[in-house]
């Protein structure tokens, strides 16, 4: 039997007529009254954050760049030969015309030249000059018509490995004129002398014990930037690169400004140039062994060539140890030696009353221990080795 569906009903008949559309709309009506009633109670949600600001260090540095970049100038001196570069950073430490900058034989020029942070090009003299430290302080000539802002020393000796540091500087020599340096920020890596021997240094002025050892990249044209703390102190000057020959590593470093205080001082109290330094008289060279009859293989690079014997004297020391043509020499006396210059100064180091001392030398693919007799030390009279 056939059942006429039921028009109108709410809820399901037990007929087995199909539901019309406005009774499944009540029904869904129904089912969704209690939770839009709680939906309409619930509290709003909360609004969404506010877009992430940059970060109190970020800000901060900024204010330190701000605040240095009127006291930091370009130099301009004579470079482009033997990887000189002609540019270089400087900073004004008296607003009387004191620059303090790294020393570089490109200072050396009658062209002399600093621009200031408004692009005021002012003629430079060295006023002071201390190689052993690196470091060089300028003397220009302020503009009648506006004031040098200064940087004074801050005090380096606060400083911790860990600190964060801002450099600022011209890499490259790519600003000109009234442009900003660009600061480069980084951490203190250590604060103490570098070891010299088993880690060689080279290009480390000669009187620098204690270096600013951080990862801030020194590029070209950095060097005698200020390196600032956080609170925008002077604790540093940008140095030039450190290259270790034990490892072939390069290390970036700024001298502390506790060892360029005596320089500052004495410059700003000084009433006349001293562009070269007032050096000792140079001791009596020490007694030279004669000639060993060992020839390297040595060619005009701009860093030393690997230790290769090109030669070996007939009869000579060289000789009865056992060299031969086309040997590397990989150790002398206990030492690494990469390149000609670290054989030199190897046999150079030996004590006086040394008899022989131990080589290590590759000879195709084998490694051979030998013992290079050394004859008694002479008075000097030149002669290769």
């Amino acid at each position: 039997m056939t059942r006429s569906p039921c028009p109108g009903a709410v809820f399901p008949c037990p007929c087995p007529c199909p539901p019309s559309s406005s009774s499944l709309l009540f029904l869904l009506l129904f089912l969704l009254l209690p939770a839009l009633a709680v939906a309409q109670d619930a509290p709003a949600p909360p609004p969404p954050p506010p877009p992430v600001a940059a970060g109190a260090e970020e800000a901060g540095w900024v204010d330190v760049a701000a605040r240095a970049f009127p006291a930091v100038v370009k130099v301009y001196g004579a470079g482009g030969f033997q990887g000189v570069p002609a540019y270089g950073t400087g900073v004004v430490v008296d607003e009387r015309g004191f620059v303090l900058t790294a020393w570089s034989i490109a200072l050396r020029t009658d062209a002399l030249r600093v621009v200031t942070h408004d692009g005021r090009r002012l003629a430079a003299t060295i006023w002071r000059a201390d190689p052993g430290l690196g470091a060089a302080l300028l003397r220009v000539t302020p503009p009648a018509d506006a004031r040098l802002a200064a940087l004074p020393l801050g005090d380096s000796a606060r400083l911790r490995a860990g600190d964060g540091v801002l450099a600022l500087g011209n890499p490259f020599g790519v600003i000109y004129g009234d442009e900003r340096p660009a600061a480069l920020a980084g951490v203190v890596s250590r604060v103490g002398p570098l070891r010299r021997g088993g880690v060689d240094v080279v290009r480390l002025p000669e009187r620098l014990e204690q270096v600013i050892v951080t990862d801030v990249p020194t590029n070209p044209g950095m060097q005698g930037g200020p390196l600032l703390a956080r609170d925008g102190a002077f604790v540093g000057l940008v140095g030039r690169l450190v290259e270790s020959r034990a490892t072939n590593t390069i290390v970036n470093y700024a001298v502390p400004t506790a060892a360029l205080a005596e320089l500052v001082r004495a410059g700003l109290a000084a009433e006349r140039a001293e562009p070269e330094p007032a050096r000792p008289p140079a001791p009596p060279p020490p007694p030279a062994r004669p000639d060993l009859g060992l020839r390297l293989l040595r060619v005009h690079l701009a860093r030393s060539p690997m230790p290769y014997v090109e030669a070996v004297v007939a009869g000579s020391p060289a000789a009865r140890a056992g060299l031969l043509a086309d040997d590397l020499i990989v150790r002398v006396g206990g030492r690494t030696t990469r390149t000609c210059r670290d054989v030199d100064e190897a046999l150079a180091g030996q004590p006086a009353d040394a008899t022989a001392v131990a080589l290590v030398v590759k000879r195709g693919e084998v490694c051979l221990d030998l013992s290079l007799p050394l004859p008694p030390p002479q008075a000097p009279a030149g002669g290769g080795r």
